[in-house]
């Protein structure tokens, strides 16, 4: 019985099982398809708000990024920025993560299979915002909308911590 007892630790142990818990390092490029080509602005300096005379301009419709599907239900860490959605004065519990400092309160915003909407395990208690972050948690390749962004993906049960650089 005890040979038993050691042989299913050991064997518990060496399986892919026992290492569910950590999180594959994933890049921004990681979330576009590899043959999928972004659209830009025929005009580098269009906007999209209000002119000078009153006029509102609005950004032209596009076709909606496309996600990696093989992302989905995946364990992933990835760096990034925070732009707040839920949030009070001391921390901050669901937000837009972005690749560059500023996404989505300027326009145009990225692309939705480059911002990723976090839901937090527990809030983050920060005093910088604008300080990059890792993000760790369970993804899912749906699209979530904001008033912000529409986000590609969805990093649920996530956890932060400091980016050193």
């Amino acid at each position: 019985m005890n040979y038993l007892s050691v042989f299913l630790v050991l064997i518990l142990a060496t399986s892919p099982l026992a290492y569910s818990g950590e999180y594959k390092e994933v890049s921004w490029d990681d979330l576009m398809p590899a043959d999928w080509v972004p659209n830009t602005p025929e005009d580098p300096a269009f906007f999209e708000g209000e002119t000078f005379d009153g006029e509102t301009i609005a950004l032209p419709n596009t076709e909606l990024a496309p996600v990696v599907k093989t992302l989905d239900r995946q364990k992933l860490k990835l760096p990034g920025y925070i732009i707040p959605i839920k949030f009070n004065t001391s921390s901050v519990s669901e937000f837009l993560l972005v690749p560059y400092v500023g996404a989505c309160v300027h326009t145009p915003p990225p692309p939705e299979n480059q911002i990723v909407y976090v839901s937090l395990k527990k809030p983050l208690v920060t005093q910088d915002l604008w300080a990059p972050v890792w993000v760790s948690g369970s993804m899912k390749a749906q699209m979530s909308m904001t008033k912000y962004a529409t986000a590609g993906y969805h990093l649920t049960e996530a956890i932060t911590e400091v980016y050193e650089y």
